[in-house]
Parts: structure tokens; C-alpha cells; sequence
């Protein structure tokens, strides 16, 4: 089942990112010698400069294509590590109850007093308030990573961009991504990095 979802995850992606991101897709030769003033048109430079843009756009896709298929085997692992601690956290789960059927629940600790008890309760409500308030911001922070990666995603498939530094975008972009995916996927692991 893994390998059938990578591939159909990779299938996805791949359409939806690379189907119309060659250069011939966006624009044709012929336009393109159109966009130079009448008198450089003929000019065979013209025709180079094509074939050079042409090759470039080609490399970027093929990046492209090899993060897509780096992702799509990343995604797998990260399932099947998933299913793994989830199978771990079952056996440990299974372990406790059958310690508290032989010896029975731990002696519970002394009790605390009311007053300290409620303070307690009241800082650790705090405590949780304050951790919801940073959740939250984190979550928008990723969603709004998300969003646009996904937008300049869209761009790249649709040809839509102004800037000299594509390819590095690009590349910084699904970089972002990937690294919005492992903090979402595996928040332990990020929160000991910072």
C-alpha cells in the first residue's frame, strides 16, 4: 500500500506543479521572437537565448520532479514511523493497565489543601491559556507559510513570475514547505532545535 500511495501521491503533485511548466508550454518560439523590437527578431541570438531559457525551465522541472519523488518516499516514512509509535504506544498502554490489574493503582500522593489546590489549578489554567495563545500563532504562521508556498506553487505552474530568481525561490519554497511539514508532522523534534 505505501508504494501505491507514494506513487499516487507523487502522480498528484507532479500534475498539479509540473503539467504545463515547460517553456514551450508557456510560450512559443514564435511569440517569443515576437517580444523583441522588429529589427532583433531575425536576429539568431533570438533563437539561443530560447533554447538557453528552454534548458534552464527544463532543469528547474527536473529539480523539481526529484523533490516531488524525495517527498512523496518521505511522505511513506513518515507513516509508516507513525503507525510504528502508535503500535508502541498501544503496548505500553496495554503494559499499565495489566500493572494496575495485578498490583493494583499507586497509593495516591498526600492531599493538598483547598486554597493551594485552587492556586494550583488557577496558574496551571494560565499556563494552558498562554500555551493555546502560542499555538495558535504558530498554527497561522504555518498556515500562512503554507499559503504561500502553495501561491508561488501555483505561479510556477501557471508561469507567472517577474523575478530574476526563480530558481532559487522555487527551491527556497519547497525547502519552506518541507520544513512547515516535518514541524507539523513531528513538533518534538523541531521544538528541541530551537
Amino acid at each position: 500500500m505505501a508504494s501505491s500511495t507514494t506513487a499516487l501521491e507523487y502522480e498528484i503533485l507532479s500534475s498539479f506543479i509540473l503539467s504545463r511548466a515547460s517553456l514551450q508550454d508557456i510560450i512559443s518560439l514564435h511569440k517569443f521572437t515576437e517580444l523583441f523590437p522588429k529589427d532583433k527578431q531575425s536576429n539568431p541570438q533570438v533563437k539561443l537565448l530560447y533554447a538557453e531559457l528552454q534548458l534552464q525551465r527544463n532543469k528547474t522541472c527536473d529539480r523539481v520532479k526529484k523533490n516531488l519523488q524525495f517527498e512523496a518516499r518521505l511522505g511513506a516514512k513518515q507513516r509508516r514511523d507513525a503507525k510504528r509509535q502508535q503500535r508502541e504506544g498501544q503496548h505500553i498502554d496495554d503494559d499499565a493497565m495489566a500493572g494496575i490489574e495485578l498490583f493494583g493503582a499507586a497509593r495516591s500522593e498526600p492531599k493538598l489543601p483547598l486554597r493551594e489546590l485552587l492556586q494550583q489549578m488557577k496558574a496551571a489554567a494560565e499556563d494552558l491559556d498562554a500555551e493555546f495563545k502560542n499555538l495558535d500563532r504558530e498554527c497561522d504562521e504555518i498556515l500562512g507559510d503554507l499559503k504561500t508556498t502553495i501561491g508561488d506553487l501555483s505561479d510556477l505552474r501557471y508561469g507567472k513570475f517577474a523575478n530574476a530568481g526563480l530558481d532559487e525561490k522555487v527551491v527556497s519554497d519547497l525547502e519552506n514547505l518541507h520544513k512547515t511539514c516535518g514541524r507539523v508532522l513531528n513538533p518534538d523534534s523541531h521544538s528541541n532545535e530551537t
